[in-house]
């Protein structure tokens, strides 16, 4: 359980500060995504570092459980697979960044969710007793 409630710590507050980041320097970090779909090797060291932090989160917290403790198993097969298809198939997660970015429910939907699994998960790693 110190595992979860670290794990759940560390990754509410990297979501909660991603997500209004993602929000407030909306235009900005747009066009750096965008550049960076046209950088092959930015993509591949992309995907590298998101397999990494999602063997991690697997290998140390894969808790298929009905509790708040399977979000963080979520969240680590997600940066798997995120890691696994930038490495795979670059092409298709350029086309679907694109489709993303132009998409202002898709763009602010994600960030909305990522903001709300992060206080989640701040209120049991912090909160919760």
């Amino acid at each position: 359980m110190e595992n979860s409630i670290f794990l759940a710590k560390a990754l509410g507050i990297y979501l909660i500060f991603i997500s209004m980041t993602f929000v407030l320097c909306e235009k900005r970090l747009k066009d750096l995504i965008l550049d960076m779909t046209k950088n092959s090797a930015l993509m591949l060291v992309a995907g590298f570092m998101g397999l990494i932090v999602g063997i991690l989160l697997v290998v140390s917290h894969n808790h298929w459980v009905k509790d708040w403790r399977v979000i963080i198993t979520v969240v680590g097969w997600m940066a798997l697979l995120k890691g696994m298809s930038l490495i795979l198939f670059p092409d298709l997660i350029v086309k679907m960044s694109k489709q993303w970015i132009n998409n202002k429910f898709a763009y602010y939907t994600t960030f909305l969710l990522s903001f709300l699994i992060g206080v989640i998960l701040i209120y049991f790693g912090y909160l919760k007793d």
